[in-house]
């Protein structure tokens, strides 16, 4: 396709008149991909190479994006009220969410800049605002919950240490040597508790670091007795 078919002035309406709510989806889609490849990387203990952690993003993108392409719905999506449909009015499908997926990313980028959407133009996609009820709506919203609850699971291994940084808490920190001896100003912190509950899962495991530092860490030795 030329630069001028591409890139020209003369988009169609259905292009360009829900474009921003389908950017602010987007936005919110793509942040709540960032959210739950971290929390995957983090759940891995992957959070230390970086490009473990952009893939788990990259992947998680493109899982909302497919998902997405089936109903035509996502969170953001369903947080804007606009539907992603092809020229016939239905759903993408895989094929083209796929694609999107991947055509989406510098299209956000150029949306504010244009009047439509050039790589959607091109895969003929569009959003819409089928006419629906609040209580349809309401249902609607409902029916994303799972990707709520896994903003929820990504939350918690987020804000809980990984096996590597619990390690260096314990071995390497002040605070982490008096968790690990007990204090009691210390030990019934979300740091030390969580710290103490990967040491204890790690020696289980038999890992050699692990059985290296509960030599100098009485209390999980307290805590892994019968």
């Amino acid at each position: 396709m030329s630069e001028g078919a591409l890139f020209g002035s003369h988009f169609t309406p259905v292009h360009s008149q829900y474009r921003y709510r389908l950017w602010g989806a987007d936005l919110v889609d793509l942040g709540t991909a960032a959210l739950l490849g971290w929390g995957a990387a983090r759940a891995l203990n992957w959070e230390q190479p970086l490009g473990r952690v952009l893939a788990c993003m990259l992947c998680a993108w493109v899982l909302i994006s497919v998902v997405g392409g089936v109903q035509g719905w996502t969170l953001g999506r369903r947080l804007f009220d606009v539907r992603l449909v092809n020229a016939t009015g239905h759903p993408p499908g895989l094929p083209s969410a796929l694609a999107r997926a991947f055509a989406s990313l510098p299209d956000v980028l150029m949306a504010p800049l244009l009047p439509a959407r050039p790589l959607d133009r091109l895969l003929r996609l569009h959003g819409e605002r089928p006419p629906s009820k609040r209580k349809a709506r309401m249902l609607g919203l409902g029916a994303q919950l799972p990707w709520v609850a896994a903003l929820a699971v990504a939350a918690w291994f987020i804000a809980s240490p990984t096996r590597h940084e619990s390690f260096v808490f314990l071995g390497g920190k002040l605070t982490g040597w008096k968790c690990c001896h007990g204090y009691k100003q210390h030990v019934g912190t979300w740091m030390c508790r969580r710290s103490l509950t990967q040491l204890a899962s790690a020696v289980r495991s038999q890992d050699p670091q692990a059985l290296e530092l509960q030599n100098e860490c009485p209390e999980v030795t307290e805590r892994l007795k019968p």
